[in-house]
């Protein structure tokens, strides 16, 4: 029993002394000779001069070279932008168009730029020249097995089940160097002619 009640006092002053040395620690007042050597907190726009904020204005203007039309649509800040000066946003913009969404790929994305850029307002504008012999889809024979992709030739849109074998020799051949589908009907009456 005398070894217990040891044992409990000094697990009480093992506690007691862990929250007195902590309490020392961080509430010890520190010299005025440190606090005036700690670095002032700076925001992160620090050293910016022209970003944009929340408040900012976004301007979207597209423009279709085929017919001629304009059109302007003014929208939120993507949160995405904010913060960004105009060098970033231009960066950001490219990254865009070379790693571009279908959907701007089969309208015929060509140019995104920034027209003006300020605090206040920021206007870009989107060039299309949509081609009429665009191919929306790519079917390509590729690691034993048939593959849709879209134009982009990277994002896969169906794995039909469709053996090569059971196709006839003129569309064999095509489909292992790649065939280009204008649109969603031709894409089905593909897929419904050698479907299985």
């Amino acid at each position: 029993m005398k070894r217990k009640c040891i044992c409990f006092l000094l697990w009480v002053l093992v506690i007691a002394l862990s929250y007195g040395g902590g309490y020392l620690c961080f509430a010890w007042p520190l010299s005025a000779e440190k606090t005036e050597k700690m670095p002032d907190v700076l925001p992160v726009t620090a050293g910016k001069e022209n970003f944009i904020l929340p408040e900012t204005r976004l301007i979207t203007e597209t423009w279709n070279l085929k017919t001629g039309s304009k059109d302007s649509v003014e929208t939120p800040m993507p949160s995405v932008y904010l913060g960004l000066e105009r060098e970033e946003l231009l960066s950001d913009l490219n990254d865009y168009v070379h790693h571009m969404p279908i959907k701007d790929i089969e309208a015929g994305l060509v140019s995104f730029d920034i027209v003006s850029y300020s605090t206040e307002k920021v206007v870009l504008r989107k060039i299309y020249y949509p081609d009429e012999n665009f191919k929306k889809y790519y079917v390509i024979y590729r690691q034993g097995r048939i593959v849709v992709y879209y134009s982009d030739r990277t994002t896969v849109f169906e794995y039909p089940d469709i053996r090569l074998t059971d196709l006839p020799v003129d569309l064999q051949c095509e489909l292992l160097s790649g065939k280009e589908i204008k649109d969603d009907e031709e894409l089905y009456r593909f897929l419904q002619n050698y479907s299985s």
